[in-house]
């Protein structure tokens, strides 16, 4: 109710107990009397519930610790408590929620006792959160009169910040076994693990390892010859990730596809990059920068504008990939099949889409 609306108001019943005095003093009967005292208690109360703090309270929201994921109910209590007691009609709690909190359309308002003084507790569901980071700001508690001619509203700041993760969904990841370079050597995918190349021979020393040996030196030589190694350069596993143009359902499963995946490589302790493909190619790398892809897969929306093969070469052309790579997309165009193809011929390439999400 705004100020003009109870000024209003306020004036009318003002007009009408100086009517019903005139006219009580006109007619000086007991009828128009009691009606004139009658009209002037009622006018003391609403004057009253007007400038008497009746919306003062104390307001107090919860909701369960630990991670939130998309997809769930969210247990939410709201606890209210009035300080100052006063005649009223109805009290009711309405909550200020964001509207793309949850799938469904929110509009929490809760009646609560009229006459309470200790704190009340509002206890509710968000159904089906989504991703994202989130700020309520506060509740809103509406107290009219008994009469309901007049309504006071008071908004109350009970911040709450709320960080939802997306949910996972099952990803089958090349195992350790798998060979990482397009088929030349055989690279394990656990690179915690580097790899090491044979460069020549020497004698042999007591304690060397008897898988060490080279048997060919060994009958050329007529003498035990143990190889010598050079250690190579520790590779990464490398995640692609298109962002895709469309904020639809396959989207968000190509989300929950990535969020697992990374899940799946920090478990194994890897080291490993993502591409993000969107407007332009943005990198990470894992798990240094642990904290930017937490926020980055709360808040990523679709932003590629152009092919995604055309992204690609436009901001990450001079970009060498070898290894594994895993690319996560939500749909597999003639494109992504064309891009697929190139880096295939220098890398091994696994492609993931909401459709197929095991190796193949």
């Amino acid at each position: 109710m705004t100020k003009w609306q109870i000024g209003w108001r306020y004036a009318l019943l003002l007009l009408t107990v100086f009517a019903l005095w005139m006219y009580a003093r006109v007619d000086g009967g007991s009828v128009a009397s009691s009606l004139f005292y009658v009209a002037l208690g009622l006018m003391i109360y609403w004057t009253l519930f007007l400038i008497w703090p009746v919306t003062s309270a104390v307001a107090e929201r919860s909701v369960p610790g630990g991670m939130l994921v998309a997809g769930t109910n969210l247990q939410t209590t709201l606890s209210v408590r009035r300080k100052f007691p006063f005649l009223v009609g109805t009290v009711e709690v309405i909550e200020e929620l964001p509207v793309e909190l949850s799938d469904q359309k929110l509009n929490i308002r809760h009646h609560v006792r009229a006459h309470y003084r200790r704190a009340e507790k509002i206890e509710y569901v968000i159904p089906s959160i989504r991703r994202g980071l989130y700020r309520i700001p506060g509740c809103v508690i509406e107290i009219r009169d008994a009469f309901g001619l007049f309504m006071r509203r008071r908004f109350f700041s009970v911040e709450t910040h709320l960080a939802i993760e997306p949910a996972r969904l099952d990803i089958g990841l090349p195992s350790e076994d798998d060979r990482g370079d397009g088929g030349a050597s055989p690279i394990s995918l656990d690179l915690r693990q580097s790899s090491y190349t044979v460069v020549g021979v020497r004698d042999y020393v007591s304690g060397d390892r008897m898988n060490q040996i080279d048997w060919k030196s060994t009958a050329k030589r007529q003498a035990l010859m143990t190889k010598t190694f050079e250690r190579e350069q520790e590779r990464e596993t490398t995640i692609i990730f298109d962002e895709g143009t469309l904020p639809d359902e396959a989207f968000e499963k190509s989300i929950s596809m990535l969020a697992e995946a990374t899940d799946q490589l920090t478990r194994r302790r890897l080291n490993y990059r993502i591409h993000l493909v969107g407007h332009g190619v943005q990198s990470m790398s894992l798990p240094l920068e642990e904290a930017k892809l937490a926020h980055y897969l709360m808040t990523v929306r679709p932003s590629r504008t152009r092919s995604f093969i055309e992204a690609w070469e436009y901001s990450a052309k001079a970009l060498r990939l070898s290894g594994n790579v895993l690319f996560i997309t939500p749909r597999l165009d003639e494109g992504n099949e064309i891009w697929a193809g190139k880096i295939g011929q220098e890398a091994s390439v696994y492609v993931y889409t909401p459709e197929r999400r095991e190796v193949r």
